[in-house]
C-alpha cells in the first residue's frame, strides 16, 4: 500500500462497520486501529464530518454529542462544578435529517462544530470514538426506546497548522 507523502493535511475516515477486534460491539463505544506513523509531527486543527444511518426510533429532545480519544491533549476545555475547569475530548454535536415516514438520521457537517486543536499527534494506539447524551455521562440511547446510534461514517479532517519547534509553515 502507498502512503501518502504529503500529511500537511489529511483525513481519517471511522466506519462503524469496521471497528477494531477490542472494540466495544455497540455503535456508542467503538475503537479503530490507526497506523500513525506515516503522519508528520507538528500542531493540527482538526474537524470532522458525520453521517448516520437511520435511526428508527428518534424522538425530538435526542442529543448525541461526540467524545475522541486519539492519545493526544485536545484543546478542548470542560467547565465543571467540582473542578473547575478539565481538558476534554468532546468534539460536537450531531443534527437530527428528517426523510420520508419520520425516518431520522443524524449528521454533522465539517463546518457545524467547532476546531479541536492538537500540539502534537500521537505516535501509536488506537482511536476511540464515544457518543453520549446531552449530560455527558449517559451512553447515547434513543429516549423512548434505548435504541444505539446506528451504523455511521466519521471522516477526521487534520490539517497541520505548526511544527514541533515553534516556526510556522
Amino acid at each position: 500500500m502507498a502512503n501518502y507523502t504529503k500529511t500537511h493535511s489529511f483525513n481519517i475516515v471511522l466506519n462503524s462497520l469496521q471497528v477494531s477486534d477490542s472494540s466495544s460491539g455497540n455503535n456508542n463505544d467503538c475503537t479503530y486501529e490507526f497506523n500513525w506513523t506515516n503522519i508528520a509531527q507538528g500542531k493540527y486543527e482538526m474537524n470532522f464530518s458525520y453521517k448516520g444511518q437511520n435511526n428508527a426510533d428518534f424522538v425530538a429532545n435526542d442529543s448525541p454529542q461526540l467524545f475522541l480519544s486519539i492519545g493526544a491533549v485536545p484543546s478542548t476545555y470542560q467547565a465543571s462544578n467540582a473542578y473547575g475547569s478539565v481538558v476534554s475530548n468532546y468534539i460536537g454535536g450531531l443534527h437530527a435529517e428528517t426523510h420520508a415516514a419520520n425516518q431520522v438520521a443524524f449528521y454533522a457537517n465539517e463546518q457545524d462544530n467547532c476546531k479541536v486543536y492538537f500540539e502534537n499527534l500521537p505516535t501509536s494506539g488506537p482511536i476511540r470514538l464515544q457518543v453520549f447524551r446531552q449530560d455527558f455521562i449517559t451512553p447515547f440511547t434513543t429516549i423512548t426506546g434505548g435504541v444505539e446510534l446506528a451504523d455511521y461514517v466519521v471522516v477526521l479532517h487534520f490539517k497541520q497548522i505548526g511544527k514541533l519547534d515553534g516556526y510556522n509553515i
